[in-house]
């Protein structure tokens, strides 16, 4: 390929690009004074916050690939934008993940209930964790004091200080005392030696018969999505499993009624489900 052949591919890709960011402005004024926009005039705010995230983990993906590695005030935007994507999966969850797991809508019903977040970022899945459920307490565990930071001072935005406890260290290595109903492990951001130790730690972290849901890349059939899935997992320095691997680690960590369960229309993401036997 010469040099000019090289611009046009840039070309033609810099359009999308440019698409994404025309979207991402168009959503952000949607977001700030409502009414803005016919294609989601339709749609709340909290509805259009995870697709606006999503716009920018892409744009600021690239951006960290091309700053300087200290460049932390690039590095809190893209950490607070990757948590707002996953701010949406609550949602999906209620609606149609957790009807499919025995007993794990009425557990998060329940008084007591208790959600752990390993890799748990800026927090933002956990606060809408607990909006969505209101006698959920969760525990975030992450291994950046950063990030940690950031999400101390979402959950004090977010007035549920007294409901979540927040822990600085590996996921398989912070001693916790109570156990949970589900435990949430976002595998594309965790190296897969940790994802390996952690998925055993988090069965003996859940309550009888509590479930595991072990977020995963799935990129689906498209060649250029599958590269572009391993590229930024790679960044970001998590785990892409081959087909099948995710399911044996699973079950031969003691897990049983384990199952794929498809992400959100069009995102490049699954969960492994798996209960701990009663």
């Amino acid at each position: 390929m010469d040099v000019e052949s090289l611009r046009r591919v840039v070309a033609r890709h810099a359009a999308s690009v440019n698409v994404l960011a025309a979207l991402g402005l168009a959503l952000d004024s949607r977001l700030g004074s409502l009414g803005v926009s016919d294609m989601v005039a339709d749609a709340g705010a909290a509805e259009l916050l995870p697709v606006l995230a999503s716009i920018k983990v892409d744009l600021l993906s690239g951006s960290k690939v091309l700053s300087a590695p200290s460049a932390e005030p690039m590095a809190a935007i893209l950490r607070q934008a990757l948590g707002d994507v996953s701010a949406g999966f609550p949602a999906l969850l209620k609606r149609s993940i957790a009807p499919q797991l025995a007993g794990l809508p009425e557990r998060l019903e329940a008084p007591g209930a208790a959600f752990l977040d390993i890799g748990v970022g800026v927090c933002a899945l956990s606060v809408s964790m607990l909006r969505e459920w209101p006698e959920l307490r969760a525990v975030g565990i992450d291994p950046s004091a950063d990030a940690i930071a950031q999400a101390h001072s979402n959950v004090r935005a977010a007035g549920l200080a007294h409901r979540i406890a927040l822990y600085t260290g590996l996921g398989q290595e912070v001693a916790i005392e109570e156990t949970f109903d589900l435990a949430f492990v976002p595998s594309a951001f965790i190296p897969e030696a940790h994802v390996r130790a952690i998925v055993p730690r988090c069965r003996e972290a859940l309550k009888a018969d509590g479930w595991l849901l072990l977020a995963m890349v799935n990129p689906g059939p498209d060649a250029l999505g599958e590269a572009l899935a391993g590229f930024r997992t790679t960044m970001w320095g998590g785990t892409v499993f081959e087909k099948g691997a995710a399911q044996a680690l699973v079950e031969e960590c003691g897990y049983v009624d384990t199952r794929l369960l498809p992400g959100p229309a069009g995102a490049p993401v699954a969960f492994l489900a798996g209960r701990r036997p009663g």
